[in-house]
C-alpha cells in the first residue's frame, strides 16, 4: 500500500461525524507534531511521583520558555507527540514506545535541518520563499540517529510538566527518560515523515523513579474514559488464539466491537469544539500489519495508544492519515515482530497492567 500524503503543519478543514461512525477531530495529513504546538493550554500541576502512561503528551525539548529576544517570537519548541504504551523489557527496563517520525530530523553536514524555515503562519516554507525565515534556537537535543541509542543525549519530556513549571516561574524540569532505538524507516532522507513504512516506531527507556501505570489521563489529569464510558487502560495486547500479537479484523458498520479508538493528546488540547480526545471508528483496511480505519488523529497525536474498542488491548499507534477518512495505524503485531527479536532495550515487551 502506497500513501501519498505529504507531512502538513498546520490543521486543515474540520470535519465532524457522529460518534456513531467516529468521533470528531480536525483533518491533517499527517499526525506528527511541529511548529503548531498547543503549549498555552492551562498545565494541571504534576503528583509527587512521577508516572508513564499510555497517552501521556510527550515532548523531546524540556523548555517552554519565551524567545529571549523580543524581535523574534518564533523560537522553535520542537516536535511534541502521544506516548502509545508502556512497560518492561526483558531486562527488567521500564520503557514506552511512540512513533519513529517523533524524532527530530538529524543535522546535515553543514550543521543545518531539513524544514528549518518559518512563514508567518510559524508553518515550514522554504527558504528562498516571500517571508521565510529560520528558526531561531532549533532544539537543543538534536535527533537520534537511527538505530541503537546508547546515550543519554535524547531526552523524553512530560510535556504537561514541563509547561506548568513555565507557566509558574520553575526550573527547567528533568526528563522522564531517553530514546533508546529508533526505527530505521521512520524518516526519509531529508528528515521528513516516509509515508511507506510498515515499522514506525521509537522506544523509550523510563528513569528509574518513573512509574508505569496502564490508565490514559485527559489534559486535566484525570482519568480518560473510553467512548462507551469505560475508563480508557492500555494493559494488554491484542492476540490471536496461539496468544502472539494479531492484526483485528475489518469492521462492520453496525458492529462496534470490532472498531478500533484511539486516544489522542493534542487533539484533547486543541481549542476547538470540534475536537475531543478520544476517536473511534470501524477498521476499513488491514495491509501489511498498517489499520486503516475512520478512528482520527490531529497533528502531536502521532504515537498515541489504539485499541480494540471498548476494550484495554493494545492494537497499535496512530501514525498518519492516508486520504480522506482514512486514519493509519502502526499495528502492534508490526512493532513487536520487530522489536522482540532485536535484543534490545524494549525487547521481550510485556505490557504494563495495573
Amino acid at each position: 500500500m502506497k500513501r501519498t500524503t505529504r507531512l502538513l503543519a498546520g490543521a486543515l478543514t474540520a470535519l465532524a461525524l457522529t460518534v456513531g461512525l467516529t468521533a470528531t477531530t480536525t483533518m491533517t495529513a499527517a499526525a506528527v507534531g511541529t511548529d503548531a504546538s498547543p503549549r498555552d493550554y492551562k498545565a494541571y500541576e504534576p503528583g509527587p511521583v512521577r508516572t508513564a502512561y499510555p497517552g501521556m503528551f510527550i515532548d523531546f525539548t524540556g523548555d517552554m520558555a519565551p524567545h529571549p529576544t523580543a524581535a523574534n517570537t518564533y523560537k522553535y519548541m520542537g516536535k511534541f507527540c502521544t506516548l502509545g504504551v508502556v512497560g518492561t523489557d526483558a531486562a527488567g527496563r521500564k520503557v514506552g514506545i511512540t512513533a519513529g517520525h517523533c524524532n527530530e530530523a538529524r543535522l546535515n553536514p553543514d550543521g543545518t535541518r531539513p524544514g528549518q524555515f518559518l512563514n508567518a503562519k510559524r508553518e515550514p516554507c522554504e527558504k528562498d520563499t516571500a517571508g521565510c525565515i529560520p528558526y531561531p534556537d532549533y532544539p537543543k537535543h538534536p535527533g537520534a540517529n537511527p538505530g541503537v541509542v546508547t546515550n543519554n543525549d535524547h531526552p523524553v519530556f512530560d510535556l504537561n510538566a514541563v509547561a506548568y513549571s513555565a507557566q509558574n516561574n520553575k526550573p527547567l524540569v528533568n526528563p522522564i527518560g531517553w530514546v533508546r532505538f529508533v526505527d530505521e524507516h521512520g524518516l526519509d532522507a531529508n528528515g521528513q515523515q516516509n509515508m511507506e513504512t510498515k515499522t514506525d516506531y521509537m522506544v523509550i527507556e523510563f528513569a528509574p523513579d518513573v512509574q508505569l501505570s496502564s490508565q490514559v489521563k485527559n489534559k486535566d489529569g484525570n482519568a480518560a474514559r473510553q467512548a462507551g464510558g469505560g475508563l480508557f487502560k492500555v494493559n494488554s495486547i491484542y492476540s490471536g488464539a496461539g496468544g502472539a500479537p494479531a492484526l483485528p479484523p475489518l469492521s462492520g458498520l453496525l458492529f462496534p466491537a470490532t472498531w478500533i479508538e484511539n486516544y489522542a493528546a493534542r487533539s484533547d488540547r486543541t481549542p476547538n469544539t470540534d475536537s475531543v480526545a478520544v476517536n473511534r471508528g470501524m477498521v476499513t483496511n488491514v495491509n501489511s500489519g498498517l489499520i486503516h480505519s475512520y478512528a482520527a488523529i490531529d497533528h502531536g497525536d502521532s504515537g498515541g495508544p489504539v485499541v480494540m474498542n471498548g476494550t484495554g488491548k493494545w492494537v497499535g499507534i496512530s501514525a498518519a492519515q492516508a486520504g480522506f477518512l482514512d486514519y493509519v495505524t502502526t499495528s502492534a503485531k508490526n512493532i513487536l515482530d520487530d522489536l522482540n527479536p532485536r535484543g534490545i532495550v524494549g525487547s521481550g515487551f510485556t505490557i504494563t497492567n495495573n
